[in-house]
Parts: C-alpha cells; structure tokens; sequence
C-alpha cells in the first residue's frame, strides 16, 4: 500500500506539473508501466522483455482510452480542467497499483501458478 500511495503521488506531481501542455500525459504511463515492473519485482515475480511489453501497449491502450481522452478534454477548461486532471491521473495510478499489487501479491503466494 505504500508503494501504491508513493507512485500516486508522484502522479499527482507530473500531472500539476504538466497539466497545462497537452499530450503530456503520455509520461503517466511511463510511470504506470514502471510501477508494475516494480511490483513485479518486489512480490519475485518474474517479468520478461516479452512480457514488459504487452503490459505497456495494454496500459497505453487503456490509458488512452480512458484516462488521456478524459484528461485531453478536462484541459480545455483552463483552470477546473487542471485541478480535475491531477484528481483523475492520481485515481487511475491509485487504482492499478493496487490491482497490480493484488495481482502479482496472489501469485506469490499461491506458488506462482500463473
């Protein structure tokens, strides 16, 4: 749990930081691909190359269907739409740390049976 909260943070910070340029948010996967590698490691779970990289274009599909578009329309409205891209970014880091944590938490100790 705290790695998930440290991770949102840091999301929350590139989000303020960015919020006003558009496209930006492209580094929010970035760190969203790297605190699943992260996970990985912490709970010995074993990621390959092949592996990193169909989780990466499965985030960046997610993400952009879901949180860019939301984040790219929240930009227009100049000053409401930044506040709530920091909200949404942060909610999206939150939530799938924890589903990553989840995940990779119940293949540990279930013998990694994957």
């Amino acid at each position: 749990m705290k790695l998930t909260l440290i991770y949102t943070l840091i999301a929350g910070v590139i989000s303020a930081l960015t919020a006003p340029i558009p496209g930006t948010s492209i580094l929010l996967t970035g760190l969203e691909i790297y605190m699943i590698v992260h996970f990985a490691k912490v709970h010995d779970y074993k990621l390959g190359i092949k592996e990193i990289g169909y989780t990466g274009v499965a985030i960046y599909g997610l993400s952009t269907l879901l949180k860019d578009t939301a984040l790219e329309v929240l930009t227009f409205v100049p000053v409401i739409g930044w506040g709530a891209e920091v909200i949404v970014a942060m909610l999206f880091v939150f939530f799938l740390g924890m589903l990553a944590n989840l995940y990779f938490g119940k293949s540990s100790r279930q013998g990694r049976d994957l």
